[in-house]
């Protein structure tokens, strides 16, 4: 169970740091007006980094306060799949409440791992 708990937490730093690589360049691509590849990139890395870290957390992390909000994590990426299968549109600004809410919760982890003391 350690090795998982030290897996988990460098893909919590991979997250956290992949969330705000994408949410900078989708920023500066709206400044810009221009579209770059390397901002896909990172949101794809974003994403696909974030599920099996859920994954992990509901495996790992039963027994910590987080617990029920990664429970919540895991409903609203089963949602999103749902969506994308069954052809549903979405707005826009739904996406971008997603990278705030990856962006937030992976740094409330952080911050509650590193700079708060126990």
């Amino acid at each position: 169970m350690n090795v998982l708990k030290r897996i988990v937490r460098v893909m919590d730093i991979a997250v956290f740091v992949f969330t705000t690589i994408a949410i900078g360049g989708v920023f500066y691509e709206g400044m810009t007006l221009k579209w770059y590849d390397i901002v896909g990139i990172f949101v794809i890395c974003m994403d696909y980094s974030f599920m099996p870290t859920t994954i992990l957390h509901l495996i790992v992390d039963r027994k910590e306060k987080w617990y029920p909000v990664h429970i919540f994590s895991m409903v609203l990426i089963i949602v999103a799949i749902v969506m994308k299968i069954a052809g549903i549109a979405y707005p826009a600004i739904t996406l971008l409440l997603w990278y705030f809410y990856l962006w937030f919760l992976c740094g409330c982890i952080l911050v509650g791992r590193y700079v708060v003391k126990k």
